[in-house]
């Protein structure tokens, strides 16, 4: 058994700089039930009602990584709709993105790790598809969209961006 500052100490993993930000949502009124969060598609409506929200993403991304054009970021996110909302926002601010989603098709998913890993998109936005079983050491960026009460899921999200890569030094991590 090996502890994640332990592996970060042993060069096994990344080193993370990690961020909680508020962003000002207010879920009161999303139904929330105990063992299953957050009722999806209230969350995913609040979530992509408007773009003030995810400029608000895209602004502490801009504030905390050194070259948004260089990253490779990995976006968890609450739908499908949540996910696809998310990539036309980036394309909109000139980041190429991506969404994928369990229901893509595997070329699809398999050349969107490709595009991101090769720099051909920066940011790749999914739902419930890489928090495990799937390494892509290139990603330095984890962008944590959805609210998880699982310290579970969260470690699996984080674990996405702290796999080792030659010239890789810190996966940045907001969580939203």
């Amino acid at each position: 058994e090996l502890g994640l500052w332990d592996a970060i100490d042993q060069h096994r993993l990344s080193p993370f700089a990690y961020y909680g930000i508020h962003d000002g949502l207010d879920l009161r009124q999303i139904p929330w039930r105990r063992g299953r969060g957050y009722d999806v598609e209230g969350l995913s409506n609040v979530l992509t009602s408007n773009d003030a929200w995810a400029r608000h993403v895209l602004a502490q991304l801009v504030s905390r990584v050194d070259d948004p054009r260089r990253m490779r970021a990995l976006g968890f996110c609450v739908s499908v709709e949540h996910a696809r909302f998310m990539a036309r926002v980036f394309r909109e601010a000139d980041g190429p993105a991506a969404a994928v989603w369990g229901d893509s098709p595997a070329d699809e998913r398999t050349n969107a790790i490709a595009d991101l890993a090769a720099r051909r998109i920066n940011a790749l936005f999914s739902v419930d598809l890489f928090n495990e079983g799937i390494d892509i050491p290139a990603v330095d960026t984890l962008l944590l969209l959805r609210p998880t009460d699982s310290p579970t899921l969260f470690l699996q999200q984080l674990g996405r961006g702290l796999r080792r890569l030659e010239g890789k030094t810190v996966c940045t991590v907001l969580d939203f």
